[in-house]
């Protein structure tokens, strides 16, 4: 859906995933009904194809990523 948004778009596209690592990312699955369905192993890393996201990381203070995402 995302991949197709940004194909549609004339302009620049900007991207970002934030990374909150994997423990944090099973934690907040867990009391999702979807959790019932996809245990944490079949969760993968959920990036789009061709590298186009920015991956900011969990240990990026609320400064560094304002920053990085407003440049």
């Amino acid at each position: 859906m995302l991949a197709d948004l940004v194909a549609a778009h004339r302009g620049r596209s900007y991207l970002y995933f934030l990374d909150v690592g994997f423990n944090e990312t099973v934690r907040r699955h867990a009391p999702r009904p979807l959790s019932a369905e996809v245990s944490a192993e079949q969760m993968p890393l959920d990036l789009l194809p061709g590298g186009r996201e920015h991956v900011i990381g969990e240990n990026s203070t609320l400064d560094d990523t304002a920053t990085r995402i407003g440049s």
